[in-house]
């Protein structure tokens, strides 16, 4: 499965400080930029989207974007511009104004994410492939952002809820790709098979990727700790262990999210 290039370039990275973004610290996480007009107009209005988990307890969180010069650029953002799904989901935005022609980057049109309608009419379910696009911690890129692709498969279709940091019940496809840190917040895209879809008895040719929604979790086992002989510790300590499955909210949350912008606080 191939995903273009140009997807990359609506990643951004976030960090805690402007020194951390430029060090590429182990520590923030993944965003991207999207575009959602206000309604009845045209005019471009870009936000950056991540979880609320990444930005949480930063004063100031910081926005690594890439410049058309070749180098990355950190941007440092007001806290209080901020603003976090109003039923507790683990997503936050800014509107993002600081982007010029300067700054080399793409973003993605919230206008083309997956609608639930859409989700019934191609028969979106297990099996079918996604992409992951965020940051590998330790290989964020030098002098710019290098985001790299996961690929992987829905797994489990929204139903039951996982409760999230925030105490609310959260809802989210479980996809097959690992998700680890840094990678929290980005982008998750899908693909549909044009070979086997149709809808009205006519195949579909190029459809998609289209916005699945933004990685929040990845699932854990707990595993006893071994010495090396293999033989179980009698201490009774336990190690956490990615099964390789993440969680990812939906795109139609994020866009109520933007959409509170536009709604009295």
């Amino acid at each position: 499965m191939r995903i273009g290039d140009q997807f990359l370039e609506c990643v951004v990275y976030l960090y805690p400080n402007e020194q951390a973004a430029k060090d590429g610290k182990e520590a923030g996480g993944s965003g991207f930029l999207v575009n959602f007009p206000r309604p009845m107009e045209t005019a471009n209005r870009v936000f950056v989207v991540t979880n609320r988990h990444v930005i949480e307890g930063l004063a100031a969180p910081v926005v690594r974007v890439n410049r058309a010069n070749g180098l990355f650029e950190p941007i440092t953002t007001n806290k209080n511009r901020w603003r976090v799904h109003p039923q507790g989901d683990d997503i936050a935005a800014i509107e993002f104004q600081q982007l010029s022609s300067e700054h080399s980057f793409r973003w993605v049109d919230l206008r083309t994410a997956l609608p639930d309608h859409l989700i019934q009419d191609f028969d979106v379910g297990i099996g079918d492939p996604v992409a992951m696009l965020g940051r590998l911690i330790g290989h964020d890129g030098k002098v710019r952002n290098s985001p790299i692709a996961r690929f992987g498969t829905i797994a489990m279709m929204p139903g039951d809820k996982i409760k999230n940091s925030f105490g609310a019940d959260q809802e989210t496809y479980l996809i097959e790709c690992h998700s680890i840190p840094g990678f929290s917040g980005s982008p998750v895209f899908l693909f549909l098979n044009s070979t086997t879809r149709s809808l009205g008895g006519h195949p579909l040719v190029g459809i998609g990727p289209w916005l699945l929604g933004i990685d929040w979790y990845h699932a854990n086992t707990l595993e006893k700790v071994r010495d090396k002989d293999g033989e179980v510790l009698e201490n009774g300590w336990f190690v956490k262990a990615n099964t390789g499955v993440a969680g990812v909210i939906p795109s139609t949350r994020i866009q109520e999210l933007l959409e509170s912008f536009d709604q009295s606080v």
